[in-house]
């Protein structure tokens, strides 16, 4: 069975989340839902995917009138994370997760997250079986402006001086990452390029070269980490350890 991957832009994809599928020869279906492709229906995703991860974007979740794929997202979302179907979203999948699951999603008051931020672990999140051993404190990579109220009976799991809501589980096996937990160096090159209407926005104090700079220290355990979690998320989904 494969893993099923929303996603909403051609910028972004599963890049270091891919490879890790295919060592582990675990098929992908892609669902391009900017480029007009159909989302599957809820019998296909139960029938053939064993698990969902909802990529990023920049779109907002408000923008619905201008996106019209997002609220039968949102709704499928909705369905999945309430059979407790393994559900694992970024960034923007982080947002349309609380938003399906009826919590506000809204612009963020404070400047934007664009760059290499330190996240620190919840009580909750020191608790939970994907987090757990991962440390109080890491540095991620944020690109986004938009947030989240903590869905209802959802667990806070990372927070940010910025912006508390940076992670949350629903359920058992539904994650949600405001953070990247997927990109690799050229991803970033590749968003520098082509979000560069973010970094000049009133929002951002973001500087892409500083963004390069860090960019070697910090890529290395970015990527491990985001292995380790993806690979005990997919164990979640039914997949045999690696």
């Amino acid at each position: 069975m494969a893993i099923f991957a929303f996603q909403h832009t051609d910028a972004e994809h599963l890049s270091l989340l891919g490879g890790v599928l295919m060592r582990r020869r675990i098929p992908v279906r892609y669902f391009p839902l900017h480029r007009g492709h159909p989302l599957p229906s809820p019998e296909e995703l139960w029938r053939e995917a064993r698990g969902l991860v909802v990529l990023g974007g920049p779109m907002g979740v408000h923008e619905a009138e201008k996106h019209p794929w997002l609220r039968p997202e949102m709704a499928l979302l909705g369905e999945a994370l309430r059979r407790d179907f393994p559900v694992y979203g970024l960034c923007l999948g982080s947002q349309l997760m609380a938003g399906a699951l009826g919590a506000r999603v809204y612009p963020g008051g404070a400047k934007k997250e664009i760059g290499w931020f330190p996240v620190q672990r919840t009580g909750e999140g020191a608790r939970d079986p994907l987090l757990a051993g991962e440390g109080d404190e890491f540095t991620a990579f944020q690109w986004h402006g938009d947030t989240f109220d903590l869905p209802a009976g959802a667990a806070h799991l990372a927070s940010s001086e910025r912006y508390p809501h940076q992670a949350f589980r629903s359920g058992r096996r539904g994650y949600a990452f405001q953070f990247h937990l997927e990109v690799a160096p050229e991803d970033i090159r590749r968003w520098l390029r082509a979000f560069a209407g973010d970094l000049a926005s009133a929002r951002s104090d973001a500087d892409p070269n500083e963004i390069l700079a860090r960019m070697p220290a910090a890529i290395g355990e970015l990527n491990a980490r985001a292995e380790r979690l993806f690979l005990r998320w997919l164990e979640m989904a039914g997949y045999p350890p690696a």
